[in-house]
């Protein structure tokens, strides 16, 4: 049960009363009771009782106290700043819709669906449904209600809600993920009834490059001596190589060094060849999770040059208990 309360200057006759209180209270079933405070009643009563005022006259003064700004109810005076709002990125939504619907499938010749990739023409997979979006005030200030008033969670809740069905790619896009997951595993994605062809993989396609390589150097950043980056002080690092960890860390500016994705300080993962036990770079966890398990033409790329070769560093990993020597779990450092 959720209760409001507003200051209220009651006026009956020739006499007023300042900073009563008046209170809305929304029970389970959604009903609303109202409540005044008992010194106000007594007030209006020793009042009327006394002949100084009209009952009829206080009567229409809380009827238009209790009166919501959107004519409806507590939640819908609440969400009606937020209303605009969320019907205007409906409407954009709806609009990007709209327009993905009209993709050339000379252009976009394959579809998406649940991770099954699938031939523009094949009619296994679900068409999408436009973005759903509440009808009117109240059932939106309902919806914004139940998520805490957070229109980005109201947002989700809807996506999660529609059926969203295959969408359309284009090659360039299955490139990327034969470049980033490995042939063989987008192959086993394909669907097995309409049987689509793969576009072939270049090995110098730009897909296959870590965001990394594209980097400029840092050509005029001065060797931490005296101090260490705030993140690197606490990082398990040999005092000697705080340096050029620090470096490191700069170079990367919060970004993956696979994907390129920013992310808050301190999210990335430090990254580091087994056998030698020196770090390569910092990767998010979805990448770094990735580099252990995938033989692909990226991760390849990144391996054969990571971070800590277009810098010139050498870092040693030092996580609790390794010993340099130990064996990747996933696939072999290059």
């Amino acid at each position: 049960m959720q209760s409001y309360s507003f200051k209220l200057d009651i006026r009956l006759g020739d006499h007023s009363l300042e900073g009563s209180t008046l209170t809305c209270c929304n029970q389970f079933d959604g009903k609303e009771t109202w409540s005044l405070d008992l010194p106000t009643v007594l007030w209006i009563l020793e009042r009327v009782a006394a002949g100084e005022g009209d009952a009829r006259e206080i009567r229409d003064d809380l009827l238009q106290a209790t009166e919501w700004d959107s004519a409806c109810c507590s939640s819908c005076d609440l969400a009606m700043s937020h209303f605009p709002e969320a019907r205007h990125r409906h409407e954009a939504a709806s609009r990007r819709w709209e327009e993905d619907q009209q993709l050339d499938s000379d252009s976009f010749p394959y579809l998406l669906n649940k991770g099954k990739i699938h031939r523009s023409s094949c009619r296994r997979p679900p068409r999408p449904v436009p973005p759903r979006f509440p009808e009117d005030l109240h059932t939106f200030a309902v919806l914004f209600g139940e998520h805490s008033g957070d229109l980005e969670q109201v947002f989700n809740f809807l996506a999660g809600q529609a059926s969203r069905g295959a969408r359309q790619i284009s090659s360039s896009e299955v490139v990327a993920m034969m470049a980033r997951d490995g042939v063989a595993t987008v192959k086993s994605r394909l669907c097995g009834a309409c049987k689509p062809r793969l576009p072939d993989l270049d090995l110098a396609a730009p897909e296959g490059r870590p965001a990394c390589w594209a980097w400029p150097l840092l050509s005029d950043v001065p060797t931490v001596a005296a101090g260490v980056a705030p993140v690197s002080v606490d990082v398990n690092v040999l005092p000697h190589q705080r340096a050029a960890y620090a470096e490191m860390e700069r170079w990367h500016e919060g970004r993956c060094a696979v994907c390129g994705h920013g992310h808050a300080v301190g999210r990335l993962v430090r990254d580091h060849d087994h056998p030698s036990g020196l770090i390569r770079g910092l990767l998010c966890s979805s990448c770094n999770t990735a580099e252990g398990r995938t033989d692909s033409l990226l991760f390849n790329s990144y391996r054969r040059r990571p971070p800590s070769v277009i810098l010139g560093l050498e870092v040693l990993y030092l996580p609790a208990g390794f010993q340099p020597g130990t064996h990747h779990q996933g696939v072999p450092a290059r």
